[in-house]
């Protein structure tokens, strides 16, 4: 990256948790650009999460990038979706806080869910996942194209919008503390609130079109020609740092990214089937509904661990009777049908035993 700084000057480091928001049309180079910083992080030796990307599964491109022969590479899936490929496969839920220690390179594409609503549930999941970290040796820059989607996914785990919006201002304000980088972008300027904005170390404006420059930012006039504004080359573009410092940069555009109308996962060699989709959790007032993930939770803690009824209540936080109901739910299905239709959409190996059948939890109880 290279910049030639206009009015004061910044060292720009790759061994603090920034913040980059990136605005520009489609097409403009933000995505190349942001996976750009995501190379840095990587060279200086931290952990890439692409949490989100477009709906032709964009950050699957890292799978053919140089970083794809040294590095470990781990992919998220969905409930229900059977991926066949050479790099190691997860189910989104299953995220835990040793894998973000242990793997380099972290991608959750659309691709790999079976509809827009699965892949925000999960992302809000690993979101409040990143949270958790208390302590930790590696950044993890987290790339999330098109900011909006950040909202979205909190929208999928919360009672209303302005709960939803005042969580991801929170998140973003506090990632620093839990070791995280973001790596955001928008088409439009005011698309994202002013209180997210505030928050970016770094504001990176990419082609800005026939409208311009938004508003606040016309004062950027007196230092750049228009034309350059509405139209630069997908390698170019103007920083703005917090501190005040303004420069016009580029960067190398990387070969390996998604070229348009491009089916990625024939590139990449990867092989998706998707079943029939799970039952999300849905918020009705006081409570809210046990997802399919949930009650194949609850008889995997019944069968496999044997923990009793009220244990499981305590551990997933549900009432004992919620839990008792479920696993009587699962058990006339098995009798009824040879399978619980529940546990056979998230893909459970329990979906054909009975639960009340089994030792360990009769021990337990």
């Amino acid at each position: 990256m290279k910049i030639l700084w206009i009015r004061q000057n910044e060292a720009i480091g790759f061994n603090r948790p920034y913040t980059w928001f990136v605005i520009g049309l489609r097409g403009s180079g933000k995505s190349s650009f942001l996976e750009h910083v995501a190379c840095n992080y990587l060279e200086n030796g931290h952990v890439l999460l692409d949490l989100f990307g477009s709906r032709d599964g964009e950050g699957l491109a890292w799978l053919r990038s140089p970083y794809a022969k040294d590095k470990k590479i781990l992919l998220l899936r969905g409930a229900g979706v059977d991926i066949q490929a050479s790099f190691p496969v997860k189910q989104a839920d299953q995220l835990t806080l040793k894998d973000l220690e242990n793997y380099d390179i972290i991608v959750s594409a659309s691709p790999l869910y079976l509809n827009m609503d699965q892949e925000f549930y999960y992302a809000a999941g690993i979101t409040d996942l990143l949270y958790k970290r208390l302590s930790w040796h590696r950044l993890i820059y987290v790339i999330v194209r098109e900011a909006a989607n950040f909202y979205y996914s909190r929208l999928k785990v919360c009672d209303n919008q302005v709960f939803a919006k005042s969580q991801m201002v929170y998140l973003i304000r506090e990632a620093r503390h839990a070791g995280l980088a973001l790596g955001l972008d928008s088409i439009r300027y005011y698309a994202i609130d002013i209180d997210i904005r505030n928050l970016a170390d770094y504001l990176i404006l990419k082609s800005q079109g026939m409208l311009g420059l938004a508003e606040d930012l016309k004062w950027l006039y007196s230092f750049f020609n228009p034309a350059v504004v509405r139209s630069m080359p997908p390698e170019n573009f103007i920083i703005l740092t917090r501190t005040g410092a303004l420069g016009l940069g580029q960067f190398s555009y990387p070969e390996w990214h998604k070229r348009e109308r491009e089916n990625i996962l024939a590139s990449v060699g990867i092989k998706v089937e998707y079943g029939e989709v799970p039952k999300q959790a849905e918020y009705r007032g006081t409570f809210k509904t046990v997802p399919d993930s949930e009650h194949a939770e609850i008889i995997r803690l019944y069968v496999n661990e044997g923990l009793g009824i009220h244990k499981i209540a305590e551990r997933l936080k549900r009432s004992t009777r919620t839990v008792q109901q479920h696993i009587h739910m699962h058990d006339d299905a098995v009798r009824r049908s040879g399978f619980c239709p529940a546990c056979r959409r998230v893909r459970s190996p329990c979906e054909g035993v009975l639960a009340f059948g089994s030792r360990k939890a009769e021990a337990a109880e």
